[in-house]
């Protein structure tokens, strides 16, 4: 069997591509000016293949030096029948080797002002394959798999001395205009990244902040910063990059956005394990804190490449047929085509992510209103200093889960709603978009200048600087919320003890 397809596959690189006959076939035509329905009798799928010809039948496609080609009557018993070679797919999406055919359709008229030729001897990226229907496969034109529509995006046709050639319509250049939401919304994306990057270095140098949530936190602005600086370029000037940048664009913003995603979920259950072991009593940490954002680190770079390379794949591959469902980077923008081919590569992902981390947050929510009661009888029946404490630290808790509750909502609602919109269609959501754009400075004001954040980063900042200041004091409650690095975290229930 093996030995088969290799001798299909050897057959097949081997067809040609256009073809001239010396024997004349049965051209049925019809004008495409007429717009004219194909009668059943002449439909390809009832037996007669169809090709876009650029002339009528016993013209060609004869070239001037003073002016533009033209379609002339041609007699000259040296120049081959119109008789193109119709190739095939086979059920597995493969390409085989078809044939001439002695009876055909043919949509005669040029369907476009400006058209240049594919040379596909010449050169390898113009190779072209007509099918049963009309429409040609172009595997590499413009670095890309193409489909052309007869009629419509190309024509054939016989030019002297040179044989059956095709002539591919230019796309039409229309130098796009971005219209105010779109500048604004990349002006917004833009003015975060300067706040994502002081939020990443006031973590960076502050070491009482440098935790597993807040290394989670720098990985999760770092995201953002790719992602917001790529997006905010291509939504301003995509029309400009070469097909090849474009996609590399699409790739960066796909798993730097995946990416940030996953990071949120890092911090979603750090929160969720903070909540929980001090409620159970116990001790934080039970795995060292270097060791545990290792295994965060896996998880969320990991599962964000394994999913990339799905992509790059899916799209770059030629082996892929082309009844899969492929990202399509690059086709119309930077980004996938459409939703229905953003939908396995982004949508899914990023609903499952979503789903988990409302889920923690429910669960979460619940756990501190379970305990906050447990803490009122509890001071109403002792009133004891440790119980007075364990309110306070409780509530600092509350806190962290508060602000990573926000976090959650600005990154997960815009996200939500355009899920909403994959799913029940086209919907305006500038306000959450403006939101979301400018979600570096609320990140910023959330994460850097609350307390007692705001005061160990100045402190650092004073230190660095060569000026003495006296280190913030700000309690064992507040410690237990910022371990360090160094060694360990302290153990939550000797707080409260």
């Amino acid at each position: 069997m093996s030995l088969i397809r290799i001798c299909a596959l050897f057959v097949y690189l081997l067809a040609p591509i256009a073809h001239t006959s010396d024997v004349p076939s049965i051209i049925h035509s019809i004008s495409l000016q007429n717009e004219t329905q194909i009668p059943e009798k002449y439909r390809w799928d009832g037996g007669l293949p169809l090709v876009a010809k650029c002339c009528s039948v016993n013209e060609v496609f004869l070239k001037s030096d003073d002016g533009p080609a033209k379609c002339v009557s041609w007699n000259d018993s040296s120049t081959k029948y119109f008789s193109p070679f119709f190739s095939k797919f086979n059920l597995t999406g493969m390409l085989v080797p078809g044939d001439e055919y002695p009876e055909f359709l043919a949509f005669v008229g040029i369907p476009c002002d400006r058209m240049y030729t594919l040379e596909p001897e010449e050169d390898e990226e113009d190779k072209y394959y007509l099918l049963l229907n009309g429409s040609i496969f172009a595997p590499r034109i413009n670095y890309a798999p193409t489909m052309l529509m007869p009629g419509k995006d190309y024509c054939m046709e016989i030019v002297p001395e040179q044989g059956l050639m095709v002539f591919v319509c230019f796309q039409e250049e229309t130098a796009p205009i971005a219209d105010a939401r779109v500048i604004i919304y990349a002006c917004g994306l833009l003015i975060s990244v300067p706040f994502f990057i002081l939020t990443i270095a006031a973590y960076v140098i502050t070491p009482r902040l440098r935790d597993v949530h807040g290394k989670a936190l720098c990985h999760y602005c770092g995201c953002l910063t790719v992602a917001f600086s790529t997006l905010s370029i291509t939504q301003l000037a995509s029309s400009q990059f070469p097909f090849e940048v474009c996609v590399s664009m699409a790739f960066v913003i796909q798993f730097s956005f995946v990416a940030c995603f996953f990071w949120l979920n890092v911090m979603c259950i750090e929160t969720w394990s903070l909540v929980r072991h001090h409620v159970n009593h116990r001790s934080y940490r039970k795995i060292q804190s270097k060791k545990l954002f290792f295994y965060y680190s896996i998880w969320a770079w990991g599962t964000s490449a394994i999913l990339i390379l799905v992509s790059m794949v899916m799209d770059l591959s030629p082996t892929i047929p082309m009844t899969y469902v492929k990202p399509a980077f690059g086709s119309d923008s930077c980004w996938f085509k459409s939703d229905a081919e953003a939908m396995p590569y982004f949508y899914v992902p990023i609903g499952l992510l979503l789903l988990s981390n409302t889920t923690l947050f429910i669960i979460t929510a619940i756990k501190i209103s379970r305990y906050q009661q447990e803490l009122a009888l509890r001071r109403l029946a002792r009133n004891q200093h440790s119980d007075r404490e364990d309110q306070r630290l409780f509530r600092r808790i509350k806190r962290t889960f508060v602000v990573c509750l926000v976090l959650f909502f600005l990154m997960g609602l815009n996200w939500m709603m355009e899920l909403v919109s994959w799913w029940a269609g086209p919907l305006e959501w500038s306000a959450f978009d403006l939101v979301n754009a400018l979600q570096g400075v609320i990140v910023f004001g959330l994460f850097v200048l609350r307390k007692p954040v705001r005061n160990f980063v100045w402190h650092r900042i004073q230190k660095l600087r060569g000026i003495h200041t006296v280190e913030p004091n700000v309690g064992s409650m507040d410690l237990a919320l910022l371990p360090v690095i160094n060694g360990d975290s302290l153990p939550r229930q000797t707080v409260v003890q």
